[in-house]
């Protein structure tokens, strides 16, 4: 067995630094959201940042993340529109990411923009089987796609899903918002498999448990069962919780670490 080089492992062990690396992060124009909470945490670190939005009443809120990013951080910051969940729009980010920051490469994918709507299974339609999946599932694999063709993401380089602990736990009104994230942890192992000795890339869910954010802080039907399972703190969770595990995840620091769903929810996924 060949021994492990210490002297690498201790020079990477300095810091959190991403200076120099470009990062995309999907569905970030929410300025209370775990996307641009993302945006700001890989900023901080030197990173180069796009953010992503969809819809045209979305435009502003992206712009004025993007600005304050710029302003606060001092790094590029990109803002582009499109839809993830086509393989036209996800490779329409990629392009205007690389054109807009002037770089020829994506070093880092983080897998944020999703959908959600509370209902029973029972109750739940085929359009909204087909928005639910087109978003969080194919979005995932179409962007994958895209960051590694068209945006020639090197050895080094990082995905992070954000995925969910509803794909861990049973909750009646997240049915189907369940199924969609049970298929995008598959889909990460499946990337991680296929992309960690042919490309050197790590691929990795982060499960976020019951965070307050712009979308769900009118949900405290959904919230609030969740935080009485919590083992640790027993408060809600803040998109900045979630921010500082992509951080980890997309530095050098979690080198040895790939295919793995993170659960960041206080202790209420595992072992019970």
């Amino acid at each position: 067995m060949p021994a492990v080089n210490s002297t690498a492992v201790n020079t990477a062990a300095d810091s959190f630094s991403l200076a120099g690396k470009v990062a995309i992060v999907t569905g970030s124009a929410r300025e209370n959201g775990i996307g641009a909470a993302t945006a700001r945490a890989l900023a901080r670190n030197g990173a180069y940042v796009a953010i992503n939005y969809v819809s045209e009443s979305s435009a502003q809120g992206a712009y004025e993340v993007a600005q304050s990013i710029r302003d606060e951080y001092g790094v590029r910051t990109a803002c582009v529109q499109g839809d993830v969940s086509t393989p036209k729009g996800s490779r329409k980010i990629v392009v205007e990411t690389m054109e807009q920051l002037g770089v020829n490469h994506i070093d880092i994918l983080v897998n944020n923009a999703g959908y959600a709507v509370t209902r029973l299974l029972r109750e739940t339609d085929f359009e909204l089987c087909q928005r639910t999946f087109a978003t969080n599932v194919y979005g995932q694999l179409f962007m994958t796609q895209a960051a590694i063709d068209l945006g020639r993401m090197p050895p080094g380089g990082r995905i992070i899903n954000i995925g969910s602990i509803a794909s861990k736990i049973q909750n009646p009104l997240v049915g189907i918002y369940a199924a969609s994230k049970a298929a995008q942890d598959s889909l990460t192992t499946s990337w991680a498999g296929e992309l960690g000795r042919t490309h050197g890339i790590t691929v990795n869910t982060v499960g976020p448990g019951p965070v307050v954010t712009d979308i769900t802080k009118d949900s405290p039907e959904v919230l609030d069962p969740l935080v009485r399972l919590q083992r640790g703190t027993g408060r809600r969770g803040a998109p900045e919780d979630i921010a500082d595990v992509v951080l980890l995840l997309a530095s050098e620091k979690s080198r040895w670490i790939t295919g793995q769903f993170i659960a960041a929810d206080a202790g209420i996924t595992g072992s019970r």
